[in-house]
């Protein structure tokens, strides 16, 4: 009789262990996949600079006469809601969420200062773009960005405001972009987000040029 029960035991607590195992293995299985997002220079799919080709070729002319300032990227700085790595999606009037599935690669501000870099290196092929200060008296340019996500009503919002300054003076200058997102899914929210920069790249490209 002891050693029936002892059997039962033996059988029923590997049955226990054999269940739970199972149950473990399920649920791990089960759980969501990470996707990781970089975010795109889109300098191809741009001009290759915002400037006129009058003001190129005034620029080309005065190369080896006149030094261009270095454009120094100082950073991009994100509100403290962006500065997650989960890509963040408005979900109402007021309420916005943080993806836990859905990530940035890599530090939103490094990816986006990296960007910028890239496209205004394209707007200005004769100027240098740098994220260090290399010469001094360096045109200086900070971004502030206030909102860079996705949004309940099918689109996608950028905003907040860019500073440029130098020795000379102090210029700064608000952006709002919003542009429809074509299609559903966090690939295209991205894909949306960096044509939406691209815009702002060429914006503050456009600006910058007016300056000189």
């Amino acid at each position: 009789m002891k050693k029936f029960i002892s059997r039962s035991a033996f059988f029923i607590s590997a049955t226990v262990f054999v269940v739970g195992s199972v149950l473990i293995s399920g649920c791990s299985n089960s759980q969501p996949q990470k996707t990781y997002y970089q975010l795109p220079a889109l300098v191809n799919s741009s001009p290759k600079t915002s400037l006129s080709p009058e003001s190129v070729v005034q620029q080309e002319g005065k190369l080896g006469a006149k030094h261009e300032r270095q454009l120094w990227v100082k950073g991009v700085h994100l509100s403290d809601y962006l500065a997650n790595s989960g890509i963040v999606y408005q979900t109402g009037e007021v309420s916005y969420t943080n993806a836990s599935n859905h990530l940035w690669a890599s530090p939103l501000e490094q990816q986006l200062q990296q960007v910028l870099i890239s496209e205004l290196s394209a707007a200005f092929p004769h100027r240098l773009v740098s994220g260090q200060e290399l010469e001094k008296d360096s045109d200086a340019l900070d971004v502030t960005i206030t909102a860079f996500h996705g949004r309940y009503d099918g689109r996608v919002v950028i905003e907040g405001y860019w500073i440029l300054s130098n020795s000379d003076n102090v210029i700064k200058f608000p952006f709002n972009f919003e542009l429809k997102q074509p299609e559903d899914g966090y690939v295209e929210l991205v894909l949306t987000l960096a044509k939406g920069y691209n815009q702002l790249a060429q914006s503050i490209a456009k600006q910058i040029s007016s300056q000189h």
